[in-house]
């Protein structure tokens, strides 16, 4: 790829190296100064070079690389300097593009405070007839000329670029420490005010250098001190191009599309239930502002007839869609909106557009493209629901049974949410939904929960059904009719199926079949210490009782419960199916033997050991070193063996923990205290 030739002395110059990068374009750029050096950002595919070079040396370079073309993108004082890239240009019969600083017509002050000069030179006489501090803002170049005369040099405060090369032509001319300000600007008005009063300045000297090299702050900051400002005129401004026309050339010689950053504005909508009504006002400006619209052909047939309209709504149609007009003649802004129902953030098909849209939008970046993306939230189905029955749903579960298959495995999903919460709102497929989910329920005995649906809410033909679950369950789904559809489920009388909730009572038991006892079980949870997103495995679960108990504390913790007992195996899936823990594992084993197809566990607890307590203490730490492990022991023998163990193990440590349980018996008219067998727990740690 053949490189552009940038010369630059001016903000204007890193600019338009920042758009050849930005473009994907190379180009080598040329600064006088190690200032110049420091000011130009690191930027993919862009070389920078130091030195001032005289035509010749301009002209050996032009030759030794066959570039596209030269951009002169030095400072408008530096006449000279133009003037032999031009020339170089001209004997190499290369394209030549000279960038122009644009002063704006309000540069045209008439302030009697304001005095205009030609150059320099007239400027230094006439500031002889003045008294006070001057305050130079004309560049290290310059101060010769004002220094040469006697009567300013002990005037003069010189406003610097930090630059070694600026200090040292400072230090020649005799200024030194106060008498200089080395700084980098923009300076804004208030900072050239300051600098005016710190230095009780009565002139200050600016060259007609335009918005970019800070004019009007200064002479804003002047008129407000009330001191006179002496402006040294501008040469002239008539050649040269505007940046949008050197980066359209740069175009076209290139056939790279540099400076013309193409703006997109995606917006992804939640239309509401699809009506007006339910719109929000900022969702209304972003739909009447798009240029193009795309969404189910529902969405865009409601909101989009007006527009350039598309029926996509996969994240891939669309985003195949926006290529082509990144890479079309369409116009540099483009403004594109996404309509869904409901609200784009709840249960969406937003979900999966908004990271195809980031990782779209990364791309984009590379190809001079800007890409913003809003996500405007809509009214919910559920939102609505709960508005139109008046109840509020924070506190509810939540389901989406939309495009889900209807099996044994998600109606149960169903019915655990249902035994387990007062109140549950679910997303259908279709209306007719209802009445499976209503024979579902009926099935699992929760007759008198009370199902209530809303169908095509939001338009004139919206309607409300409500049926407890033994009534929906008398119909049939062909008596439902068409539409959309969200279901609330209301139960009075739900599950306390927390894990610290449950009583010795609340579990299925099976003769033989051991479990850990309630008081009990509130200790070893809390020394599991059990976080969301962990694992737990439950060694010799019998009734499972702490499998369901710490499953209980969330649905992000999941419990392998292991036991090789068919009478166990068969409890604690009661158990598990009972309270609906859909995040237990109940896995017939007898440990460690199934430890290597298990995920690596945070902590467990070993209910019961077979006479396998060494290997399954040591295999639970190869698992994990960090892993928090409880085991209970109801006999001497079995925590003399732990103790043992442990004393085996580099690096470990065991905690010991008597318990001693009595509970009251009444005895015809008498309350008796009756004591339990005493157990140990042991809690170790690995290092």
């Amino acid at each position: 790829m053949s490189r552009i030739l940038v010369f630059a002395g001016t903000t204007e110059g890193r600019k338009i190296a920042e758009k050849i990068s930005l473009a994907g374009q190379k180009a080598l750029v040329c600064v006088a100064t190690e200032y110049g050096t420091q000011a130009m950002p690191d930027l993919d595919g862009i070389e920078v070079r130091q030195g001032r070079l005289t035509e010749t040396q301009m002209e050996k370079l032009m030759e030794q690389e066959d570039f596209v073309c030269v951009v002169d993108a030095t400072h408008p004082y530096a006449t000279v300097v133009s003037e032999n890239i031009k020339a170089a240009a001209e004997s190499t019969l290369l394209t030549y593009l000279r960038l122009k600083r644009t002063i704006e017509p309000k540069s045209d002050f008439s302030n009697p405070g304001v005095h205009y000069f030609d150059d320099n030179e007239s400027c230094a006489i006439a500031l002889e007839g003045t008294r006070g501090n001057i305050l130079l803002t004309t560049g290290s170049k310059e101060l010769a000329v004002y220094m040469r005369r006697g009567s300013l040099k002990d005037r003069v405060v010189a406003r610097i670029l930090p630059g070694v090369e600026s200090l040292k032509i400072c230090e020649g001319l005799g200024l030194t420490g106060r008498d200089i300000i080395a700084m980098q600007g923009p300076f804004s008005k208030e900072m050239n005010l300051a600098q005016i009063r710190d230095y009780r300045i009565s002139v200050m000297v600016t060259k007609m250098s335009g918005h970019a090299g800070g004019f009007f702050e200064k002479a804003l900051a002047a008129d407000e001190a009330g001191i006179s400002l002496f402006v040294v005129g501008s040469p002239d401004y008539s050649e040269g191009m505007r940046f949008d026309e050197v980066c359209s050339r740069l175009t076209q010689l290139t056939g790279v599309r540099i400076g013309r950053d193409r703006q997109f504005e995606v917006s992804v909508i939640g239309c509401g239930m699809g009506s007006e009504g339910y719109l929000t006002a900022d969702a209304r400006i972003a739909i009447d502002e798009a240029q193009y619209i795309f969404g189910s052909k529902r969405m865009v047939e409601t909101f989009g007839t007006s527009k350039q309209s598309f029926p996509f709504y996969k994240p891939v149609d669309i985003i195949q869609y926006l290529d082509r007009l990144s890479s079309s003649l369409a116009d540099d802004t483009i403004k594109a909106a996404v309509l869904y129902s409901g609200d784009a953030g709840f249960y969406s098909g937003a979900a999966d557009l908004i990271p195809a849209l980031y990782d779209w939008r990364a791309e984009q970046k590379g190809r001079g493209t800007v890409v913003y993306i809003k996500q405007i939230p809509g009214v919910s189905a559920v939102s609505a629901l709960a508005s139109l029955l008046g109840i509020p749903y924070e506190d509810s579960k939540i389901l989406s049974m939309h495009g889900v298959d209807q099996n044994d495995e998600n109606d149960m999903t169903v019915v655990t949410a249902v035994r387990n919460n007062e109140k549950i709102f679910m997303l259908l497929s279709k209306p007719a939904d209802m009445i499976h989910y209503g024979k579902v329920l009926h099935a699992a005995g929760l007759d008198a929960v009370q199902l209530t649906m809303s169908l095509d809410m939001g338009t004139p033909d919206g309607r409300i059904y409500s049926m407890t679950a033994e009534e929906t369950a008398a119909c049939e789904p062909e008596d439902m009719p068409e539409g959309l559809g969200t279901l609330y489920i209301h139960n009075d009388d739900p599950l306390d199926t927390s894990g610290f909730a449950l009583k010795d009572t609340d579990f299925i038991r099976r003769e033989g079949v051991p479990m850990t006892k309630e008081e009990i079980r509130y200790v070893i949870l809390g020394k599991l210490g059990m976080k969301k997103g962990e694992i737990l495995y439950d060694v010799g679960s019998g009734t499972g009782s702490i499998a369901v108990a710490a499953a209980g504390i969330s649905d992000t913790i999941h419990v392998y419960a292991i036991d090789d007992d068919d009478e166990a195996v068969a409890a604690i899936t009661e158990n598990k199916e009972k309270y609906g823990r859909d995040n237990i594992t109940v896995a017939k084993s007898s440990a460690p033997d199934n430890f290597d197809v298990l995920p690596k566990p945070d902590a467990a607890f070993i209910g019961g050991s077979k006479g396998r307590m060494r290997e399954i203490i040591r295999g639970l730490r190869d698992k994990n070193r960090a892993v928090r492990v409880v085991a209970s022991a109801v006999t001497i023998e079995t925590l003399s063996e732990i103790m043992a163990i442990m004393a085996e193990i580099p690096n470990s440590s065991v905690d010991i923990i008597q318990m001693n349980i009595a509970r009251t018996e009444t005895i015809e008219k008498y309350h008796v205290i009756k004591a339990h067998n005493p157990i140990f727990i042991a809690c170790i740690a690995f290092q």
